[in-house]
């Protein structure tokens, strides 16, 4: 299995992260966010098991032990995620506590252990001003849960315990749906993200095995059109009634979103990636993480302090294009102080670790 930079993904990462910012700004209402964190599962899941296969093949050679594994894995994640994290959620829970209600404090030992994404989707019901992190929840249980499966799983098993690994989970998907579980709760279940990282997973294991139909154009106009339909689906359900099994959705996710991955890997030197090679969206990929950490509480505070619907009225303009207009500058110059300032330095930090993360 190649290892090494794949062209086109850092784009692709940050092209996910700024429509999560059009999203909570110019576009609510629709699923471009959703598809968007879809998209962060499926890259997770192909770089991350990436780094634990390879990581299980230098056990069966004799050249690390399980235990080291691990704890290389692990560090070297902790070291990349944790950092802006914990940062920014000590700035979120500071400014809430002094210029708001503090709202946040009562629920603080969730964010605290990754576990916020079980306490809106199965205990408040609801969304907040810092729960769009959420997806970050589900990537650490996937670290603690698979890392030492597929570390342990002989190396040849990977890509079944993959595919046995999306098929439960959409039957578990389909079974909570079918007794009544809200919307939100399988949304933001581990199981519905396990299914986009198992899908990633599947792509690094079987590479050289995709069909190149997959990666062709007709297939990614094709997957085109059903992102497009998909993002559209809250509004059809909204308007016309229109309702589908959550883990056809799921499903449907998964498999365009595939081919757009595909795509990107199979032609390097296409035309899709060339573009995604650009530099604003290789920048927006090296700072996509603290982009999507700060751009929603940037949203919120600049709602507070700053009179946007006066904006919107003296000028004409609609006031989710003022919206977005504040979020989005502000939110990657934040994003951008936080890469070079706090996360590059811990960065740095990894490389004294092995190459398990």
């Amino acid at each position: 299995m190649a290892v090494g930079r794949y062209a086109g993904l850092d784009g692709l990462r940050g092209t996910a992260s700024f429509a999560v910012v059009i999203h909570h700004s110019l576009l609510m209402g629709t699923d471009i966010g959703g598809l968007a964190v879809f998209l962060f599962f499926i890259l997770s899941g192909f770089l991350i098991t990436g780094i634990l296969h390879r990581a299980r093949l230098a056990i069966e050679a004799g050249r690390t032990a399980v235990r080291a594994a691990l704890t290389d894995f692990w560090i070297r994640r902790a070291l990349r995620i944790f950092p802006a994290y914990y940062l920014w959620l000590g700035v979120f829970v500071v400014l809430d506590v002094t210029f708001r209600d503090g709202a946040i404090v009562p629920e603080l030992g969730w964010y605290l252990t990754y576990t916020q994404n079980v306490l809106i989707g199965f205990v408040t019901h609801a969304w907040g001003d810092f729960t769009h992190v959420w997806s970050l929840a589900v990537e650490q249980q996937y670290y603690v849960f698979f890392a030492p499966l597929v570390v342990v799983v002989a190396a040849r098993r990977h890509a079944a315990l993959m595919v046995a690994t999306i098929v439960l989970c959409l039957v578990a998907i389909q079974g909570l749906n079918a007794i009544g579980f809200e919307m939100i709760s399988l949304y933001t279940a581990p199981i519905t993200g396990f299914v986009f990282m198992g899908a990633g997973a599947l792509m690094t294991l079987e590479r050289e095995r995709l069909p190149a139909l997959l990666g062709s154009r007709p297939a990614l106009a094709l997957a085109g059109g059903g992102i497009v339909a998909l993002a559209a689906y809250p509004v059809a359900e909204r308007t016309v009634g229109f309702h589908l099994p959550y883990a056809v959705l799921v499903a449907a996710s998964a498999s365009a979103l595939s081919v757009v991955m595909i795509h990107v890997l199979q032609r390097p030197d296409g035309f899709t990636v060339r573009i995604l090679e650009t530099r604003p969206l290789k920048f927006l990929g090296l700072i996509s993480y603290g982009l999507y950490v700060v751009h929603l509480p940037i949203g919120v505070f600049a709602e507070r302090w700053l009179p946007l619907e006066a904006w919107s009225l003296a000028s004409g303009l609609p006031r989710n294009l003022i919206d977005f207009a504040v979020m989005a500058p502000l939110s990657v110059a934040v994003a951008a102080a936080s890469f070079f300032l706090v996360e590059a330095k811990f960065l740095a930090l990894k490389d004294r670790f092995g190459a398990a993360g």
